[in-house]
């Protein structure tokens, strides 16, 4: 019994140090004039987008032309309609329906944590300067198949569609198990290579944050 009551303790002292840590970022953010308040898509979901980027919401054609010059939104357009028709087929999107985006940089997503059994919440945020440097956090993605899978979403979107329904969305780049083999072993350590091709996924499959660590002196990195 003292040993529970001694990890509880432990645990709570972390999170205690982690919600410090948060609000001290907070404080000191460089990217303040931005709202961070989250913006539900529906009320059920277990995840909120917060800090919109500024501007009116553009349609995916005029999205993608804005981006022409990044090879993240090459073939946006095409992509994004495969990917709701694929996903959502009772939307049954056509080529001329017109679908208006919003972005974000941040979201909030609840989980319950299986240390404790605690409804837990974590802050990510995917910004291309966040604090005067690049920052794009690391998801635990709920697939079909089974096993851990992870993300790096690169841009969040939410895309409202002709009957009015909001869907969001983030395009990402996977992670992917790597063939390179660390010379220290760790026991459970994964070692994953992150995809350099970007793929949609709703976050509705997005679970919670992921820590990936970088590998340094490695020829290919994960």
């Amino acid at each position: 019994m003292d040993r529970i009551d001694e990890t509880q303790e432990t645990i709570a002292r972390i999170r205690m140090n982690i919600d410090n840590y948060d609000k001290s970022l907070e404080a000191h953010d460089g990217d303040n004039t931005v709202d961070e308040t989250p913006v539900d898509a529906q009320n059920s979901a277990h995840w909120a987008f917060g800090a919109p980027v500024p501007g009116h919401l553009l349609n995916s054609h005029a999205l993608q032309e804005l981006n022409r010059e990044s090879p993240l939104f090459r073939d946006f357009d095409y992509r994004l309609r495969q990917f709701i028709s694929e996903s959502f087929p009772d939307e049954h999107i056509e080529f001329e329906d017109t679908i208006m985006i919003r972005r974000f940089k941040c979201v909030y997503l609840e989980y319950q944590s299986l240390e404790d059994w605690r409804g837990a919440r974590d802050i990510l945020r995917f910004n291309p300067y966040f604090q005067k440097e690049a920052r794009y956090d690391s998801v635990i993605v709920n697939m079909t198949d089974p096993g851990l899978r992870f993300a790096r979403p690169r841009v969040l979107l939410r895309c409202t569609l002709p009957n009015g329904r909001k869907i969001d969305v983030a395009l990402v780049r996977m992670f992917t198990g790597s063939r390179w083999k660390s010379r220290t072993r760790w026991t459970g350590c994964q070692i994953r290579d992150e995809s350099k091709k970007d793929s949609l996924l709703s976050m509705e499959h997005a679970v919670r944050g992921a820590l990936m660590a970088p590998v340094s002196g490695a020829s290919n990195k994960p």
